[in-house]
Order: C-alpha cells, then sequence, then structure tokens
C-alpha cells in the first residue's frame, strides 16, 4: 500500500510529465518550423539572384516549405492551447510565462 506521500508524489510526477509533454511538443514544432523558414529564405534568396527565368521546380519546393511552416506553426499553437487549458486545469491562471517562453508570433515575421 502507497503511503499518501508516496501518492502524492506520484500525481506531482504525472502533472509534470503532461505540462512538459505540452512544452517538448511545443519546442519541436517551433524548432521545425525554424528550420523551414531557413530554408525557405535562402531558397527565396536564390531566387532573387537569378538573372533567368526562376525555375517551376524552385517555385513548387517554395509552396511546398510555406505549407510545412503553416503546419508546424499551427501544430505549435495547437500545443500551447493545450498547455494553457491544462495549466487552467491545475489552477494556474497567469499564462503570460507561457506566451513570453512559447513566443510562436515571432516566428511569422
Amino acid at each position: 500500500m502507497l503511503s499518501k506521500e508516496s501518492l502524492d508524489d506520484e500525481i506531482l510526477k504525472e502533472i509534470a510529465s503532461v505540462g512538459g509533454g505540452y512544452g517538448r511538443k511545443i519546442e519541436y514544432c517551433m524548432e521545425q518550423a525554424k528550420r523551414v523558414k531557413r530554408a525557405l529564405n535562402y531558397l527565396e534568396e536564390r531566387m532573387k539572384r537569378e538573372k533567368t527565368k526562376i525555375p517551376k521546380f524552385s517555385i513548387r519546393l517554395s509552396v511546398h516549405l510555406r505549407k510545412r511552416l503553416d503546419k508546424y506553426l499551427s501544430e505549435a499553437y495547437k500545443y500551447r492551447y493545450y498547455l494553457i487549458v491544462y495549466r487552467e486545469s491545475i489552477g494556474l491562471t497567469n499564462h503570460r510565462p507561457v506566451y513570453e517562453i512559447y513566443n510562436i508570433e515571432e516566428l511569422k515575421k
């Protein structure tokens, strides 16, 4: 039989792991979005340097990268929303730190 302190520790570990899981998912999506954005910026710079007609491949790749960027950003927003809902469910109502730590909006610039 588990003692009350042991049970409380298990509950706290579970609470932390759920919140941390959302944080890891947000960080993963943000990191992937940064990588895609770097690739997109490189491709756009390369397309600007082209003296002749821009290859269709570059245009298709640009569209593909933009879709991937949108996908990762929307996933990051979704998990940040889940994290806020989760925090509210455990009684935390100040979400400013979440928005400061997981500043997804800076990736849209």
